[in-house]
């Protein structure tokens, strides 16, 4: 996965400046990340951040999947998801779940913030995964391979998420953190 600034110019040349590097690299895209950034941009924007599975060949960088792309946030300097393997969130009801080798944190303003649990994690059929406590605390997170428009930024995550908290059943977005291992 590579994270960084993409730039669009008006010959249709597709760059990508890495976080941490100082050159670019020409970046070859697919058809729904085309489509994906004329969604997401803002009226004459050039350049958003973006994460990205990519290959490589001849030196430029071809798009496999595009994990994120945000016109808002802190972009490289965002560090708040390199030690989770997946994360999802919503703005809107205001609640962050991290998934990580030490299990499940949920982030709200009600005073859950902190909560870690150990986690049961599932893959599904459909490419779903869900994580659950080991023991009911009636706290799960539902991962659908499906992409995601976040509603209150307008910004791009590969994945849609569903927080299940005490029964009640809350919708965002997420998308893969940087963790180098996954569950």
């Amino acid at each position: 996965m590579v994270a960084g600034l993409i730039e669009r110019g008006d010959d249709d040349r597709w760059v990508l400046r890495p976080c941490g590097r100082e050159h670019e690299r020409l970046l070859q895209p697919t058809p729904q990340l085309r489509e994906l950034f004329d969604d997401v941009a803002q009226p004459g924007q050039v350049s958003m951040f973006a994460e990205l599975q990519v290959t490589e060949d001849e030196g430029r960088w071809i798009v496999q999947q595009t994990q994120r792309l945000q016109t808002t946030g802190r972009g490289c300097m965002d560090n708040s998801a390199r030690n989770s393997q997946w994360v999802g969130f919503s703005h809107d009801a205001n609640w962050r779940v991290d998934i990580s080798s030490r299990g499940l944190t949920l982030t709200t303003e009600d005073g859950e913030s902190g909560r870690q649990l150990a986690t049961i994690h599932e893959q599904l059929p459909d490419g779903a995964q869900v994580f659950r406590g080991v023991q009911d605390q009636g706290l799960e997170l539902w991962l659908y391979p499906t992409g995601c428009i976040d509603r209150s930024t307008g910004d791009y995550y590969h994945l849609s998420a569903t927080l299940v908290r005490d029964g009640q059943r809350l919708r965002g977005c997420g998308y893969q953190g940087r963790e180098a291992t996954a569950p």
